[in-house]
């Protein structure tokens, strides 16, 4: 499968439209952060990069309906960072271009979302040439809790005292609050431009940020001059029982075109297992290698190359056991660098939490591994097996057992748990403000997606007017 996850980056002629301002009761910012001098600013190959902090609002939105208007409460502030890139030569143009915003990263490691940042770009080739060549100027945002902007770990939020309050803080870390970050930063950016002046954001979106956008369009849909989605159209849910109940036999699918590429990666792996169920193995960082963690190993098989990189893995692993009857630290060191939750806990502790609106995921895809025919296919208790079965790796999903195995998810342990039981989740999606939509929009989906669903990715897309979409076996998500 080859790779290309912003395939669907302007391949549709799109047609700007939707005029309007968005009103709130936020202050307008009378100075630009665009005449400020002290910001750091130095190029790479194609761009001049600006490096840019923005006050943001932590939370407490109450929204009125009869105004449309979203009021911000007493809230502190946070830090939001966003890279500013723009074309060399252009930088006194600075007020007069219009912005595409890019939301989530992606890369045959990080997995998309949601928790992770977007990284400097080597140079502005690739997508963000393709957007220069059309007249933006690009902000990367590292959305709230990510990269530099203010940050979410386990050390991090262990002043706010107690687990309700560490609960209550994490409550704002959703794509609705990504979304109004966006807004806020749009309306600073463009605070000192004529009415006259385009302020609106084009939107990108890559897998997590898909869904950023289609609540971007469902809570300011007259910000937006155009929208794009690669491999991220949401399943309009409210629980993620679906999403799994869906995802789950896509993932099988994966395995059993693993060993057909690697059939004697069938016997290795049940030693792997066995090994890992009958001993308590430790990772450099302190965490634990447990045999349902080596299996998470299977997130991978989204990958372009993701076969390659489990069969180099289970190659060194099944060497290491035949010849030291144990694993080396670079087999430990390497199956450890495979797995971000520990550096980027709200991919496990928020994750079940962006398809929850007005319910709990009470660890939904616990849950459902635990449903026929899930819970047979995919057994990983030793005594369980049958001699002859297969252990199959799982893959983008998140359960409870890494609270314990993940050295910087075991102190969030108690809140991760209260976050699982939380049904007080708000609406992400407006389905009728999606049904009028005016914005022009297209995306991508990607036909043997593991991680969104494809059939309930055209569900969405069905449900959002004008939206153009397109699905390939070409490309893949990651």
């Amino acid at each position: 499968m080859k790779v290309h996850w912003l395939s669907a980056l302007f391949f549709l002629p799109l047609a700007l439209g939707n005029t309007g301002l968005y009103k709130t009761t936020e202050m307008l910012v009378k100075r630009s952060p665009l005449d400020d001098s002290s910001v750091e600013s130095y190029f790479i190959p194609g761009a001049k990069v600006f490096e840019r902090y923005f006050e943001c609002p932590l939370g407490i939105f109450i929204y009125i309906p009869v105004l449309r208007i979203v009021c911000n409460a007493e809230s502190p502030n946070i830090t939001v960072f966003a890279r500013h890139l723009v074309p060399p030569g252009k930088e006194s143009q600075m007020k007069e271009l219009p912005y595409l915003l890019y939301l989530q990263k992606a890369d045959r490691k990080l997995k998309g979302g949601p928790g992770f940042e977007v990284p400097l770009p080597s140079s502005s080739s690739g997508w963000i040439k393709a957007a220069f060549d059309k007249g933006y100027q690009v902000l990367l945002l590292d959305q709230r809790g990510t990269g530099l902007s203010t940050p979410i770990s386990a050390e991090s939020i262990e002043s706010l005292g107690s687990d309700k309050a560490k609960v209550d803080y994490l409550k704002n870390f959703r794509a609705d609050s990504i979304v109004r970050d966006s807004e806020t930063i749009r309306k600073q950016l463009t605070a000192s431009l004529p009415p006259s002046s385009n302020t609106k954001f084009a939107l990108l979106g890559q897998s997590f940020g898909g869904f950023c956008i289609t609540t971007y369009l469902s809570l300011f849909p007259d910000s937006i001059s155009e929208a794009y989605l690669t491999g991220g159209v949401p399943p309009l849910v409210d629980t993620p029982d679906p999403v799994y109940r869906a995802l789950y036999p896509r993932v099988l699918k994966r395995n059993k075109l693993y060993y057909s590429k690697f059939p004697k990666d069938v016997e290795r792996v049940r030693d792997i297992h066995a090994y890992l169920s009958k001993n308590k193995v430790g990772l450099p960082n302190g965490g634990t290698l447990s045999a349902r963690r080596f299996l998470q190993l299977g997130i991978q098989f989204g990958f372009s190359g993701g076969y390659d990189t489990v069969h180099q893995v289970i190659n060194y692993a099944a060497d290491d056991l035949t010849k030291r009857g144990k694993l080396s630290f670079k087999t430990l060191s390497q199956i450890q660098a495979l797995q971000d939750w520990d550096t980027n806990v709200i991919y496990a502790i928020l994750h079940e939490a962006i398809y929850c609106q007005n319910n709990a995921s009470n660890w939904s895809a616990e849950r459902i591994l635990h449903e026929e025919p899930f819970a047979s296919e995919f057994e990983y208790r030793l005594d369980h097996l049958k001699d002859d079965q297969p252990v199959y790796f799982t893959g983008e999903m998140i359960y409870p057992f890494m609270l314990d195995d993940y050295v910087e998810l075991r102190p969030l342990k108690n809140v991760a748990n209260m976050l699982a039981e939380y049904s007080g989740w708000g609406q992400l999606y407006d389905e009728k403000v999606l049904a009028k939509n005016q914005v022009p929009i297209a995306g991508v989906s990607y036909f043997d997606d593991m991680y969104v669903d494809r059939d309930l990715s055209e569900v969405t897309a069905s449900k959002i007017n004008g939206f153009q979409q397109y699905i390939t076996n070409e490309f893949g998500h990651k």
